[in-house]
């Protein structure tokens, strides 16, 4: 009777702590963002010595079941972080603010690429150097602050 009895107990503690775990889980779906967006890819160009500014880049993924959008970015390696676009406008290239951000689709995707959409880190603190790391948070509107290390590559040439 003893024995039975602690395995009743074993029984039951197993099958709490399996519905402790598959709760965890379900909330966790539930909560906007959670797992939605995933940064992949990402990496900033090296920079001179004396450069006011630099690039981050990164292809951001959308898995999650509704629209969200970039909306901001932060990096304590820069005095101010905006939102850019390189565009041509009648042969001439500009920069071009987005304080907007950019939505990305449910399923779809965000490529921040040189000649394109990017992450302009405005009065570098520092060099940025190759084979370095730097924090850069991407900041969304449903999924949140998603702070992520992105390495430093050399420009071809440098």
């Amino acid at each position: 009777i003893v024995v039975q009895r602690r395995f009743d107990m074993r029984n039951r503690l197993a099958v709490i702590i399996g519905l402790l775990c598959i709760s965890s889980l379900l909330v966790a779906a539930c909560i906007p963002g959670s797992g939605g967006i995933v940064v992949k890819d990402a990496f900033a160009r090296a920079s001179p010595t004396g450069a006011e500014t630099g690039g981050a880049f990164a292809t951001i993924v959308n898995n999650g079941q509704a629209a969200d959008r970039l909306v901001s970015a932060s990096s304590p390696v820069a005095k101010s972080v905006e939102l850019h676009e390189t565009v041509d406008e009648n042969g001439v290239m500009k920069m071009v603010h987005h304080p907007e951000g950019w939505e990305i689709a449910a399923g779809g995707t965000l490529e921040l690429k040189p000649g394109g959409k990017h992450i302009m880190l405005i009065g570098l603190t520092s060099p940025l150097e190759a084979g370095k790391k730097i924090q850069v948070t991407l900041n969304f509107e449903k999924a949140g602050a998603q702070t992520i290390d992105v390495p430093v590559q050399a420009i071809s040439g440098m």
